[in-house]
């Protein structure tokens, strides 16, 4: 009979240990999504109407991606993705840039990257670059300045 008088005081004791150390787990919140405005400017830094080049041709490209930062096997979604040839006389002085807009929706900024890339070819060589969307903007203007 001592002996349990003895373990009754230790039992109860462990009991309300093990209740006082339930902690409560903290859920941080997801952040938001949040739709991405990207604008491109396209011009050229000299006119070229009255030029003898003028009729060559200049193709331009803009590009928009997504890719997750978390997964390493990750594949890139192509969200824009326009090509088109003109001449460069048709190519508009910065005044006059021909202004494209996109959105890229829901944009999860600690997840996933959004890239863009802006590019042109003439006369078989290639000029361009690829950028990353800022995080900590929601709209951003990127130019194409073709020569």
């Amino acid at each position: 009979m001592k002996l349990k008088a003895v373990y009754l005081p230790f039992a109860l004791l462990s009991l309300f240990a093990f209740t006082s150390c339930d902690k409560t787990e903290e859920v941080i919140p997801e952040p938001e999504a949040v739709d991405k405005t990207v604008a491109f400017q396209v011009f050229g830094n000299q006119d070229f109407s009255y030029s003898r080049y003028g009729e060559e041709e200049v193709t331009i490209q803009l590009v928009i991606t997504r890719k997750n930062k978390e997964a390493v096997d990750a594949i890139e979604t192509t969200v824009f993705d326009s090509t088109f040839t003109m001449a460069l006389k048709d190519v508009p002085v910065r005044a006059n840039s021909m202004a494209i807009h996109k959105t890229v929706p829901a944009v999860r900024d600690a997840q996933e990257d959004v890239y863009i890339g802006t590019s042109y070819s003439y006369r078989q060589e290639s000029f361009g670059k690829n950028q990353t969307f800022p995080t900590d903007q929601v709209e951003k203007t990127f130019q194409l300045t073709i020569y």
